[in-house]
């Protein structure tokens, strides 16, 4: 009797503690951004090399990037769809993008002037990663599928046949990209 009646007395202050302690862990949504620029490598960075991006509403974005990309420079341009919870940034926030631009890079050795990139859109999905300890920054990392033309692959048996060119790796079907992104605005 005397345990039920000390859980009637002190329940309420257990249940208090802990929820006080749930209600003061701060939250970690942000704001969402309307303005970011990113340094990295990927498709939607041209390569090695830079991107800007613009959100017209918290979730549609427009985007823009340019680099080098081992066979010259390299340019894209797409949209950029974040699925965010409310109108905010949460830790980890998961987008898909549509892109056109470089897809292909042929870097030839000793045959720099047969070195060319490949234009055609790619899709990819991927997440940004809020930085530890800042509100300003992120990490975005993608994925990215690159519909190549037939193109590629002729160009590629030319150079073999005509040239003597022998490809030590295929082109990777999928690519990877990993920027890291200011919130300008």
């Amino acid at each position: 009797m005397k345990k039920i009646l000390f859980l009637l007395l002190f329940s309420p202050v257990l249940l208090f503690a802990q929820s006080d302690t749930i209600l003061t862990i701060p939250s970690k949504d942000e704001p969402a951004d309307i303005f970011t620029a990113g340094l990295g490598f990927g498709q939607d960075l041209g390569g090695i090399g830079a991107n800007l991006t613009y959100y017209a509403t918290n979730r549609l974005g427009f985007q823009g990037g340019i680099g080098y990309a081992l066979a010259g420079i390299g340019f894209n341009a797409g949209v950029k769809y974040r699925f965010l919870k409310g109108a905010t940034l949460t830790r980890r926030t998961p987008f898909f993008t549509a892109i056109y631009g470089y897809n292909a890079a042929i870097k030839i050795s000793n045959l720099p002037e047969k070195d060319t990139l490949f234009y055609g859109p790619s899709l990819g999905f991927g997440f940004d990663s809020k930085a530890l300890g800042t509100s300003h920054t992120y990490w975005s990392f993608a994925i990215y599928y690159p519909f190549r033309s037939n193109e590629v692959a002729n160009y590629m048996e030319t150079l073999k046949k005509n040239y003597g060119v022998v490809f030590k790796n295929d082109l990777f079907p999928i690519t990877l990209s990993i920027s890291y992104k200011i919130i300008i605005r």
